[in-house]
């Protein structure tokens, strides 16, 4: 490792780039906000948080009564470091001397320097965004050659531990959310459903979140559209689809929760550097079947612990962090190569997964199936 070769490039210049660089809003802070821990060992309480217990009536001069602890469960876990790299290497560096040997202007050679500490950024983020999504969207996060080709594998399901009776399934395959069901699924009755089966345990829900395609399935359902409301034109039924304001204006008219749609893509790229953009709420065969019902926001929160590159920088490297990722510039020779990295030490945790509930509407035997 070496200083970086890239001219007056200093942790300090790193370090003002990033404290006014702009980067796309993503979800995972509104729904795993980042707390910072001081180990990369991770622990929550599942059931720690519910509904209130109400106090008894009492004559006077008699003790208070004893009520129990809620059932509490313990999950617990190693946090991950989350790493991308790129490289600049001879023919990169080459146009960036040759840009400002002729005194290109500065709009085509501030990308050659600042590039890649965008795409590493923007990398890391994304990838705490597809942990956050895939967690959200059916409880569960699987790590394979497919989703995660150039780090490790998961031998089993990563499991937050959302109850088995709070993993909903439709009545009939006719209430499946999917195109050819629009006339003969029932969102709402789902939704009351589950509502009221929540209301059994202590849990008030109050938000339902589902990615655009779903959305978009929900609000072409009829039962969905008569709820929002008909019109004629020519004597015949209209059925306007309903905007999301207009669909949330009706669930609140109704006491019922609202929604929020979750909309992104992430890239992939595997080991051999083939790139794919997924939706991370899809499934690993990439359907479409879930929405999640929660009570309360944030779920719950993206632990993040100390990074070795931070506590223990190298001489050599120029580092500088945006929030919680650490950005590392350094170079190698032999053959001369400029490196940039960006990592973090980071996973969700969701300790409120015990009030949420998760609807497959695209089975009516097995959840996930």
């Amino acid at each position: 490792m070496e200083h970086s070769i890239i001219q007056d490039m200093t942790s300090r210049l790193l370090e003002v780039y990033l404290k006014n660089r702009v980067y796309d809003k993503l979800y995972y802070p509104d729904f795993f906000p980042v707390k910072y821990v001081n180990s990369l060992k991770w622990e929550t309480l599942i059931g720690s948080q519910g509904n209130r217990v109400a106090a008894d009536v009492v004559a006077y001069d008699t003790s208070a009564p004893i009520k129990t602890r809620a059932v509490v469960r313990s999950l617990s876990g190693d946090i991950p470091p989350i790493r991308i790299s790129r490289a600049m290497r001879e023919t990169d560096l080459n146009d960036y001397n040759v840009a400002k040997a002729i005194g290109s202007p500065l709009s085509q050679i501030l990308p050659l320097i600042w590039n890649d500490v965008d795409f590493c950024v923007d990398g890391v983020n994304a990838r705490l965004e597809w942990l956050a999504i895939r967690a959200m969207a059916g409880g569960t996060i699987t790590l394979s050659t497919i989703n995660n080709g150039g780090g490790i594998i998961t031998e089993d399901v990563i499991d937050f531990g959302l109850p088995t009776a709070n993993k909903e399934v439709e009545a009939t395959a006719d209430n499946y959310w999917t195109t050819g069901a629009y006339s003969t699924n029932t969102p709402i009755t789902d939704i009351q459903t589950i509502v009221a089966e929540a209301k059994t345990i202590g849990s008030s829900i109050r938000y339902i979140i589902m990615n655009l395609s779903k959305f978009i399935a929900f609000q072409t359902s009829t039962q969905v559209q008569n709820y929002c409301g008909v019109g004629y034109v020519a004597g015949a039924i209209f059925r306007p689809i309903p905007t999301l304001a207009q669909a949330n204006d009706m669930l609140l008219s109704r006491s019922l929760p609202t929604i929020i749609v979750v909309d992104t893509s992430i890239t992939i790229e595997n080991a051999a550097h083939t790139r794919t953009a997924y939706d991370p709420w899809l499934d690993a065969s990439s359907a479409d079947r879930y929405v999640l019902f929660a009570p309360e926001l944030p779920l719950g929160a993206t632990y993040v612990g100390p990074i070795a590159m931070e506590t223990n920088a190298p001489k050599q490297a120029t580092i500088a962090k945006k929030g919680h990722i650490l950005v590392s510039k350094y170079s190698e020779v032999n053959p001369v190569c400029e490196w940039t990295l960006a990592e973090t030490n980071a996973f969700p945790v969701w300790p409120t997964i015990d009030g949420c509930y998760i609807l497959d509407t695209e089975s009516h035997s097995t959840f996930g199936a």
